[in-house]
């Protein structure tokens, strides 16, 4: 482990500068940035355990900008806000958007740096495990040959402009296989911007996408700028997109197609350049058979699928998972730990795991911290209410008659081994059928349904 934090110091007063690196060298390693433009620049090519950002800088983007920035490129960069000029307004503002802390110049640099230090010696702890997980298996955790498939996805199809669909069950990570693609991309120095499409109430969900001008509507006091247009040179991510209605999907599939939208109450078309990535945990093509979803906006979307399985069909992943979890939220028992005895890790992966990797981190957090020690034994595992009982793909085909299940399981066998087989292949019929051995003709209609 290191001795020193590697901090990026982003402020334009020379004589702070001079004055906080001298008296803090015994503690942190400085680098400086004077804008805020610079400090990303730095940040793109270094690591850091932490950013003390000034909020007011002399020239470019200010302070709560940079953080916004910040948080686009490196989501759990512990980044401390510094300032002469602390305000409640300024504050809540960068809280909102992840600033770790919130403090005043106005201590003397001794005391200040002592706040710093305390702040940062968990999050220090934090970060070098994150790193050691990281080089070790990515950011996606796992070593299953699912996982690996998906990974591999990822750094095929983010370079490209394609729209990406991601599917998979409720908490199996799909914004995380979203923000992957951005990170990957061409830009990822650009805005990264979360739509949850089933927590917009409709009446606001256009202006919400688009933005609206002042007096579009009661209560439109000034202009509201839209998260496709706050998106514009970067990625937007459309979670949970099959709950959309279709009122909405006509008007978000206009704006797919031309890449251009009006605000609310506006006039003008205004262009915008956005990759789009969206998720559903349903499945799209059964809600186009029941006419709840547009067909010409799946095919928008669905340029390429990545589908992410159930935990319940990875357990090779969940040991993997339940280590680094425990290692995020007792990050100071050191990277070596072992938090779990043998016996609970059997327990976990018998367990069903209906919320999925969710479920499995408030698991993980909720017995380290009741836990009495490490490593945990199954007697002190608290799972939530749901049957510990062995993990099956088929079990809610068991109450069915023989035939109906057999029919059942075979339909969705060959459903989710099509899939898999057409994504990996990249789309390509003649490579897939080389894939699974069968003539490509064959093949042909096992897709279009008539065969199997």
């Amino acid at each position: 482990m290191p001795d020193r934090l590697h901090v990026l110091l982003v402020d334009d007063h020379r004589d702070f500068i001079n004055d906080f690196e001298a008296l803090s060298r015994d503690v942190f390693t400085m680098e400086n940035a004077e804008s805020g433009e610079e400090a990303l620049r730095i940040l793109k090519n270094g690591v850091f355990d932490s950013v003390l950002l000034d909020l007011r800088l002399g020239q470019g983007i200010d302070g709560i900008e940079t953080l916004r920035r910040i948080r686009r490129i490196q989501p759990d960069l512990p980044v401390i806000m510094i300032t002469e000029f602390a305000s409640v307004e300024t504050a809540v503002e960068a809280m909102k958007l992840g600033a770790f802390h919130y403090m005043s110049k106005h201590p003397n640099i001794l005391t200040l740096k002592a706040i710093i230090e305390r702040e940062l010696s968990a999050a220090r702890w934090k970060r070098i495990f994150i790193r050691e997980m990281e080089s070790k298996y990515g950011r996606i955790i796992g070593e299953s040959e699912a996982m690996k498939r998906v990974r591999a996805m990822i750094l095929r199809v983010a370079p490209t402009s394609a729209a990406v669909l991601i599917e998979g069950e409720n908490g199996t990570g799909k914004e995380l296989v979203a923000r992957e693609i951005h990170i990957h991309s061409g830009r990822s120095e650009g805005p990264y911007i979360t739509v949850n499409c089933a927590a917009i109430p409709p009446s606001l969900f256009e202006s919400e996408c688009f933005g609206h001008e002042r007096g579009a509507f009661t209560g439109a006091v000034g202009r509201h700028i839209g998260r496709f247009e706050q998106a514009d040179g970067g990625t937007i991510f459309l979670d949970e997109i099959g709950c959309m209605n279709p009122d909405m999907q006509a008007k978000m599939l206009r704006v797919l197609e031309n890449k251009t939208l009006t605000r609310v109450g506006g006039t003008q078309s205004l262009r915008v350049d956005i990759r789009i990535v969206a998720a559903s945990n349903r499945i799209l093509t059964e809600e186009i058979a029941a006419g709840r979803f547009r067909e010409d906006l799946y095919h928008r979307l669905n340029v390429i699928t990545i589908q992410i399985p159930p935990l319940r069909e990875r357990p090779a992943d969940i040991p993997i998972l339940a280590e680094h979890f425990a290692g995020l939220f007792r990050p100071d028992a050191g990277e070596k730990t072992r938090h779990f005895r043998p016996e609970t890790i059997r327990m976990l992966k018998n367990y069903a795991w209906p919320g999925n990797v969710r479920e499995l981190r408030n698991v993980v957090e909720r017995s380290v911290i009741l836990a009495s020690g490490f490593p945990i034994g199954a007697e002190e595992l608290r799972l939530d209410h749901h049957p510990v009982e062995k993990s099956s793909v088929f079990a809610d085909l068991l109450g069915l008659e023989y035939k109906k299940a057999r029919k059942a399981a075979l339909e969705r066998f060959k459903k989710d081994y099509l899939s898999d087989l057409m994504s990996r292949s990249g789309g390509n019929v003649t490579q897939a059928a080389e894939k699974a051995g069968l003539p490509r003709t064959s093949l042909q209609r096992m897709l279009s349904g008539k065969g199997g």
